[in-house]
């Protein structure tokens, strides 16, 4: 499949980190409402000149034997007499008919604009999610064979039409057709797991947790067996600039991209970089003091990485224990205290996947040993991730990717908890412009990349082809629309992010993990974590 810039693009909606007072928001509303209503207005007047013309040519057909209505010139046998130019005051009709409609559709654009940018219904729309979610889950917890089945029949007929769209076999459509019932599902299938009665889930919404727990019992030694019980961290040297310093979350979204697919081999950066590691950023304040980010992919699911496919299961587990055990966030922890990191120096994290479980749980399970002021995640499963009031996260989803709703509930929406959800769908094709008989000129539809950028934002390097919408220039493309809306929210997010990596970029290291068996160390080394530094 070729390369295309502009095939797809993502609109953006935000829930939560809202921070101003109610009244505001329902300003904001009215004036939402004001906007839709003139819109209706416009939309109304639209109609009637379409009807003033229809009625134009019904009078004109009203004779038809007598030619001057046809004509709509002077007759020659009845001198003086003459009718209304019927064609040219139609014209006139749907000319204005065709303006009060582009009227009311900017107008109504508009309104949606400005919903999406201040979250005007963000907790209707999250209550209503969660009630559909609920049933979902009682549904399934009740007919777990008719739910699944059912499920199954709404992805086989995403496989199908999705290869009618393609003219290929395309898995991604069956994600994005069962989109509207993977969390609900998801959630059932966790209760059932997890022994959680029919009903109790109204009151907690972490029954896929509490089922990871009890699969982590059985999984995490196998995976011991499998992987090794010996976790080793080091440090190594990149060839090349891979993660590059940062004044944004969208720059640091860039740097994470960036480490992410070269470690894979997706690019090539000769940085000699592998799989299993991190990038740890140190930048100097003003005043002297240190600052850190800490960027962490998500999983690579080689043999001796600690992050593996079983780790996901131990980080979203509910039981705090297990979650401090897993490889992935052992690592990271490590790498942080070889770097130096102090407990009193503000820290933030960006991840990917796995990766940004990793930076939830740190969050949450090591908030006494570091100052986590922010964490950034993308396509993360992350919503019951204990984390504390005191640190911003900032979240950013895609509605139809599966692996953020394997967690099986939707974020909290808090004034310090943001989410940014996207929505993906193809961009429009180009259209040439045109000037009309009159001389008035229709301008020309460009590609979503050189038009208003508050509509939707481009996926980057996207193919022709639906494809899987976790990777993360889906959710780099929802972050780029959602700043471009003006959101109050993602402001301030942005801002305090920004404020936490403020200074001079003074170094950056990378960590790479390995997992090995400690049967396999000699006694000296058994419980050792470092490797020598690379050299």
């Amino acid at each position: 499949m070729s390369e295309h810039n502009d095939y797809w693009q993502v609109e953006s909606s935000i829930h939560g980190g809202v921070g101003f007072a109610p009244a505001t928001l329902e300003e904001y509303t009215a004036i939402a409402k004001a906007l839709d209503d003139e819109a209706a207005g416009f939309m109304a007047l639209a109609a009637s000149w379409g009807s003033v013309g229809l009625q134009l040519q019904a009078h004109r057909t009203s004779a038809p034997m007598c030619p001057v209505l046809s004509s709509e010139v002077p007759s020659t046998t009845s001198p003086g007499h003459t009718t209304l130019p019927f064609a040219s005051l139609s014209a006139r009709c749907d000319a204005h008919a065709v303006t009060c409609r582009k009227l009311a559709e900017e107008l109504s654009a508009t309104a949606g604009l400005l919903i999406r940018a201040h979250s005007l219904y963000s907790e209707a729309e999250l209550a209503t999610r969660r009630i559909i979610g609920e049933l979902l889950q009682a549904g399934t917890q009740a007919k777990p064979g008719y739910a699944l089945t059912g499920t199954a029949a709404v992805a086989a007929g995403g496989l199908l039409a999705g290869w009618a769209i393609d003219g290929r076999p395309n898995p991604a459509w069956m994600s994005t057709f069962t989109a509207p019932l993977q969390e609900g599902v998801l959630s059932g299938v966790g209760a059932m797991v997890g022994g959680i009665p029919i009903g109790e889930g109204v009151i907690h919404t972490n029954e896929v947790n509490t089922a990871a727990g009890r699969i982590a019992g059985v999984s995490a030694p196998m995976k011991n067996l499998a992987q090794g019980d010996h976790l080793i961290v080091r440090e190594v040297r990149a060839n090349s600039e891979v993660v590059r310093a940062s004044r944004s979350v969208g720059d640091s979204m860039e740097n994470l991209r960036r480490l992410a697919e070269e470690r894979l081999g997706k690019i090539q950066l000769n940085s000699g970089l592998e799989y299993g590691t991190i990038a740890i950023q140190r930048y100097e304040r003003v005043d002297g003091s240190n600052a850190w980010l800490v960027t962490i992919p998500g999983t690579d699911g080689q043999p001796d990485s600690p992050f593996g496919w079983m780790q996901n299961v131990e980080l979203t587990s509910a039981d705090q224990a297990q979650r401090k055990q897993a490889d992935s966030a052992r690592m990271v922890a490590e790498a942080m205290r070889q770097a130096g990191i102090g407990a009193d120096e503000p820290v933030a994290l960006i991840g990917h996947s796995q990766g940004g479980i990793v930076a939830a749980t740190l969050a949450s399970d090591w908030a006494d040993e570091y100052s986590i002021e922010h964490v950034v995640t993308a396509g993360s499963p992350v919503a019951n991730h204990p984390i504390p009031s005191k640190t911003w996260v900032t979240s950013v989803e895609i509605e139809d990717e599966l692996v953020v709703e394997l967690d099986g509930a939707a974020n909290p929406a808090t004034d310090n908890w943001l989410t940014i959800r996207g929505h993906v769908s193809p961009a429009p094709a180009a259209t040439e412009g045109s000037i009309d008989e009159n001389g008035s000129c229709t301008p020309g539809a460009t590609p979503i990349a050189g038009s208003t950028p508050y509509d939707a934002a481009p996926v980057a390097g996207a193919t022709d082809g639906r494809e899987i919408s976790h990777w993360l220039k889906y959710h780099q493309a929802a972050y780029q629309n959602a700043s471009d809306l003006g959101s109050p929210a993602v402001q301030r997010h942005e801002e305090h992010f920004q404020s936490i990596i403020a200074g001079q970029l003074k170094q950056t290291q990378y960590f790479e993990g390995r997992m090995t068996n400690a049967a396999t160390l000699t006694p000296d080394r058994r419980h050792d974590t470092i490797d020598p530094l690379y050299r």
